[in-house]
């Protein structure tokens, strides 16, 4: 019997820890994934590697009209950068959507600021400090004011091509904050671009908790605006015709 195609997705939001009880992280559950991981389901096996440990837990192997769902729970960038490859070299991939929001930074130690003057003449404004590495495995509540500094992490959706040798559907996912629509998709088509995607999902954090919450689908035929509800449906339906094509 043929097996069914297969599609990886990545949801939830990537953790990375500031102390041993404590850490940095954003405001995404993961059910945009997990609803594209569901729909997806009419055509294809599922693998959802899931930040949402309540999602990983509950929906473990659900079977739908063509395929079935595995779920596995990460936490950290450096995680989900180990997991990815791995799971791309099992089996081979059609599709992947890269709903999880990975963290652009990772904390490398906490700093009480003992002092802070600002430099005259700049603009933006510069800072010179004097601090003192605080950094515990239980950060101290009784400092006053503390910095985190942290260091950039790998950008994991540009890994697909130049690194892991992924070949199928891309899509990358993309959210903005206080920007019009318009520059929205002349910055997503210019991201879809430098990661090497096939098409892009873009919205702006006021598109999300608007009245009419949606998202735009680019790709490089143009752009077409889809309502919240709907996006799982459109992005099945976009994954079935590039598959059909590719199995032609």
């Amino acid at each position: 019997m043929t097996r069914p195609p297969h599609v990886l997705i990545t949801a939830g939001s990537t953790r990375e820890p500031v102390d041993e009880v404590r850490w940095w992280t954003n405001i995404f559950t993961g059910r945009t994934g997990l609803d594209i991981a569901l729909r997806m389901l009419d055509i294809a096996d599922v693998t959802l590697l899931t930040a949402n440990a309540e999602h990983a837990r509950y929906c473990h192997e659900v079977r739908g009209a063509s395929g079935v769902l595995t779920t596995v729970f990460f936490q950290t960038h450096g995680d989900l950068a180990e997991m990815i490859p791995t799971h791309l070299a099992r089996r081979e991939t059609q599709a992947v959507f890269m709903t999880a929001a990975v963290s652009d930074y990772k904390p490398t130690g906490a700093y009480q600021i003992m002092e802070s003057r600002r430099i005259e003449g700049t603009d933006p404004s510069q800072y010179q400090w004097i601090v003192r590495d605080v950094q515990a495995r239980k950060i101290r509540g009784a400092h006053e004011r503390i910095a985190i500094a942290a260091e950039r992490t790998l950008k994991l959706i540009d890994q697909f091509r130049r690194a892991w040798d992924y070949r199928g559907l891309l899509f990358k996912f993309k959210l903005e904050v206080g920007i019009s629509e318009k520059d929205l998709m002349a910055i997503a088509e210019a991201s879809r671009q430098q990661s090497g995607a096939d098409a892009i999902v873009a919205n702006t954090l006021e598109m999300v908790r608007g009245d009419s919450p949606g998202a735009w689908i680019i790709d490089a035929r143009g752009a077409t605006r889809v309502a919240r509800g709907e996006l799982p449906k459109a992005l099945r339906d976009y994954a079935a015709e590039h598959i059909k094509r590719s199995q032609a």
